[in-house]
């Protein structure tokens, strides 16, 4: 991983929709050197191998959303200002304080609570001030998949879990303009892990090589469709079918189109 400035401590953003492949993401990076936080939430039944996130992260992330009137699975967007100055500005200092206390020290680390990808009003601002050097990263599996784990873990209905795909994407897309950033695909990470870091500029140690092999096993994929499966699907909204389109063609073209984002961030306010 390239350090963007110099006098900045590097910091990953793993900017990605519930059950999208962030928490393999996240553990994969850090068993090759990048620092997770010094209270990482426990396994449960739904993810057995881990979150790799912190739990004061996620708590202080939920308080953020129920202070907004949202909650993590409503998919309903969260308009800029939202807050008032004051509360917002409460929030970053405790955002700010929390990155101290997770990640003492100076060495790279990787932030992860798919919450975040809503919240980078509040979440940029504190790693600006906490001396850090962002890099986003845009996991991305098919919205199919994530509904049919949804509906397996929390019986939640297709069209819901559709809109908060699109909600979490949107969101991590617009508020992560401007960053240097990359969009990375579950696919991809399960079928070549090494190449996968090569292209991040992450290197591969030899020491965790194994354990990573034994991480990635299949037992992480519980649910496949493939990309015309999702086309064919007459009840996947367009904006939802779009906008996974680009995210298919970033990583073969650089940079994403942000139209397709912004026309479905406003189709969303009406949906």
């Amino acid at each position: 991983m390239q350090d963007a400035s110099p006098t900045r401590r590097p910091a990953v953003l793993v900017l990605g929709m519930h059950r999208s492949g962030t928490s393999a993401l996240t553990r994969v990076l850090s068993l090759h050197g990048l620092t997770l936080p010094a209270r990482v939430m426990q396994p449960a039944p739904d993810n057995p191998r881990g979150f790799w996130e912190s739990a004061a992260v996620a708590a202080l992330d939920d308080r953020i959303l129920a202070a907004a009137g949202s909650r993590y699975d409503d998919p309903r967007p969260l308009p800029p200002g939202l807050l008032p100055d004051a509360e917002r500005e409460a929030f970053i200092a405790e955002a700010l304080a929390l990155l101290g206390t997770e990640f003492p020290g100076t060495d790279p680390f990787v932030l992860k609570d798919p919450r975040i990808c809503r919240l980078l009003d509040v979440w940029r601002p504190a790693l600006e001030r906490f001396g850090a050097a962002p890099l986003a990263l845009l996991p991305v599996r098919n919205p199919l998949e994530v509904v049919r784990s949804l509906e397996a873990r929390q019986q939640m209905p297709k069209a819901q879990a559709l809109l908060l795909w699109l909600s979490h994407v949107v969101a991590a897309e617009q508020g992560s303009r401007g960053l240097p950033r990359a969009v990375v695909h579950y696919d991809d990470l399960l079928r070549d892990w090494r190449g996968f870091l090569a292209r991040l500029g992450v290197p591969v140690l030899r020491d965790t090589a194994l354990e990573t092999v034994a991480f990635l096993t299949p037992a992480l994929r519980h649910h496949e469709a493939d990309t015309d499966t999702l086309l064919r699907d007459a009840e996947v909204p367009a904006a939802v079918k779009r906008v996974y389109a680009e995210l298919r063609r970033a990583p073969a073209e650089p940079g994403l189109d942000p139209e397709p984002f912004d026309a479905a961030a406003a189709w969303l306010a009406t949906a």
